[in-house]
């Protein structure tokens, strides 16, 4: 309790933009058996890393409407076990008759998995901190077995903690308490305040993507087996809605391709059934955060029946129309061909040929660099990171290097410049030469940075969308994901979510168990919209000042978290500054250009 304090400290780091860590409390328990602290979200804690020298156990928040902000708290024993450790999380009071429900907070536990590997020379083997056990998860509202749970002595058990502000909140500072509690000890009580700034982000992403999800391994993995049609359109949804709730759009979920008869007529029934929530926007009730996002992106699938070139133009001809008539052409894309050696373009733009025959508006996507006898045939240009920029320390990774430069004729025309990171980020298991220093990354043993920075450099490169190749690559092993995530030369590489079996967590039903590294992700596409934002309102020369004090090329980029969250507040200040003055503005009925807040911007803002 506050009343047990015996010693007082003052620690103020400005690290901004999302947490400022303040005020140390070591009370008489804390001193010899439960000790804790609070961090943000760009610490991985492992169970064996000393506790800060100056530890902090207060956090006070910063963020827009409609948006999530994470925090960290750890907790340590140092001379027994202790037993029962619960986590409870109050309402966040705010300006007079206003509030933030407890039930948009969500308490999970971290997880430790164990690595015999390290991914590069800059990963490390041994335990690491990625699956969240969530207390209540959002899909069902079940209470799940991580809480209570076994403080072991002389390990750090890490929390983590995200609050989502309703797109209604009142601006204004928010304040409520973290309740940690154990028979026989006294309840340790972390003060948290937050700062709702005056504006919202939206719901639906604005920089695009596509990863990978399989619905297929994901229902071997829960059931162990193909069991039903049913179960397999149940867990896909689930899955999808998982990435959804984290400003992803997937590509492949069951991977059926509608049906069509002799006359050539579609079954639609099952396809809409599966996609079309999650393009018309209503996969998320009213009450759900996100309410309304949208896809950004979805992927054009062929039926195994339409086995001849006159077949496909056929079909995709139906499916134009009803893409069209649904609203939804815009974003469907043909994923043509996946990284092409140099010798199989001919048959690529064979193929995307095709595409073209049955409707000009499906738009041709190939994970390949800029090339002329390709320009043709390609709208969707998805060139691997490391072949967009050369390091002139190290010899070319890439056939073929484009710069940037070279895309800005086709995007001038209506194409397209997306990108993608694999395991050429940290090796692919051929090398771990220095090459392999400084690239983003997916996999869990980098630093947090690396797991956030991709839409900052999408920024920098004015790339309009991400794909990735998997978000659950591991679930299509015989072995389990929780205990084997080692694939392509990286821990964690294509492998976002783990499958969540009641045996395992608790509750009656499956849900996905989301990992650290998404969360990281969907801070950084929320960094994202603060940049869009701005360049809504004209203020594009914040949004690139801010980006150019993070990022200089593709592989070098400041991994200090601190100045990543203090490029956040600033851009968060300024954002709010400019509503308030707008609302002052209104208030006296001045009219303002940027009166209006829009739910989506141009992910391209700038020229």
């Amino acid at each position: 309790m506050f009343n047990r304090v015996q010693q007082r400290l003052l620690v103020c780091f400005q690290i901004a933009g999302a947490v400022i860590l303040h005020t140390l409390l070591v009370g008489e328990a804390g001193a010899q058996d439960l000790r804790w602290w609070t961090t943000h979200a760009l610490v991985k804690v492992r169970p064996a890393d000393d506790p800060p020298a100056r530890p902090s156990q207060g956090v006070e928040l910063f963020a827009g409407r409609n948006e999530f902000e994470p925090f960290q708290i750890v907790l340590r024993a140092d001379s027994r076990d202790v037993e029962k450790v619960d986590v409870q999380i109050s309402d966040m009071l705010g300006p007079p008759g206003h509030s933030i429900e407890s039930d948009n907070i969500t308490i999970y536990l971290e997880r430790y998995l164990t690595f015999q590997f390290p991914s590069s020379l800059e990963g490390k083997a041994g335990e690491w901190p990625d699956p969240l056990i969530p207390q209540v998860d959002r899909y069902h509202g079940e209470r799940r077995n991580a809480f209570p749970f076994t403080l072991i002595r002389g390990r750090n058990q890490p929390l983590w903690i995200e609050i989502f502000v309703p797109p209604d909140t009142v601006p204004g500072t928010y304040s409520g308490k973290v309740a940690v509690t154990s028979p026989g000890l006294p309840e340790a009580a972390i003060p948290i305040t937050l700062r709702v700034w005056n504006f919202a982000l939206p719901s639906s992403s604005s920089l695009k993507s596509s990863f990978g999800l399989s619905g297929l391994t994901a229902l071997k993995q829960h059931r162990g087996r193909y069991t039903t049609d049913h179960e397999l359109a149940s867990i896909t949804y689930l899955y999808a809605k998982a990435a959804l709730w984290h400003r992803i759009s997937i590509h492949g979920g069951t991977m059926a391709a509608p049906p069509f008869s002799s006359n050539g007529r579609i079954d639609w029934t099952r396809y809409d059934r599966e996609v079309g929530p999650f393009l018309d926007g209503t996969v998320f009730a009213e009450d759900e955060p996100l309410f309304g996002a949208r896809s950004t992106s979805v992927d054009l699938r062929t039926h195994q029946g339409a086995d001849s070139d006159e077949k496909k133009v056929s079909y995709w001809m139906e499916w134009v129309k009803h893409f069209s008539e649904k609203g939804w052409l815009d974003r469907l894309f043909y994923y043509v061909w996946d990284e092409p050696p140099l010798r199989t373009y001919p048959q690529v733009a064979a193929k995307a040929q095709v595409a073209r025959l049955a409707d000009s508006r499906i738009r041709n996507l190939v994970t390949t660099s800029f090339d002329g006898s390709l320009k043709d045939v390609v709208d969707i240009w998805t060139p691997l990171i490391n072949c967009l920029d050369t390091d002139p320390e190290h010899p070319d990774y890439c056939e073929r290097t484009v710069p940037r430069d070279a895309y800005e004729e086709e995007v001038r025309q209506g194409k397209s410049l997306w990108w993608y990171q694999s395991c050429a980020s940290h090796g692919c298991k051929l090398s771990r030469g220095d090459y392999f220093r400084g690239w983003p990354s997916y996999v869990v043993d980098v630093a947090p940075v690396s797991n956030r920075i991709m839409p900052w450099l999408a920024w920098k490169y004015k790339v309009e969308g991400e794909l990735y190749f998997s978000m659950n690559e591991a679930f299509s092993q015989d072995r389990d994901p929780w205990d084997h995530i080692y694939m392509f030369g990286g821990n964690g590489d294509g492998t976002l979510f783990y499958p969540g079996r009641p045996r395992q967590i608790g509750g009656r039903t499956d849900i996905p168990i989301e990992s650290i590294r998404l969360k990281l992700i969907r801070e950084g596409l929320e960094d994202y919209e603060y940049l869009v934002l701005l360049a809504g309102r004209g203020l594009s020369d914040v949004a690139d000042r801010a980006v150019s004090r993070m990022v200089t090329t593709v592989y070098q980029w400041n991994k200090d978290p601190e100045l990543l969250y203090r490029m956040k507040r600033e851009l968060g200040e300024k954002l709010d500054e400019t509503s308030t003055s707008t609302s002052a503005a209104a208030s006296s009925g001045q009219h303002d250009p940027n009166d209006e807040e829009p739910l989506t911007v141009s992910p391209s803002p700038r020229n």
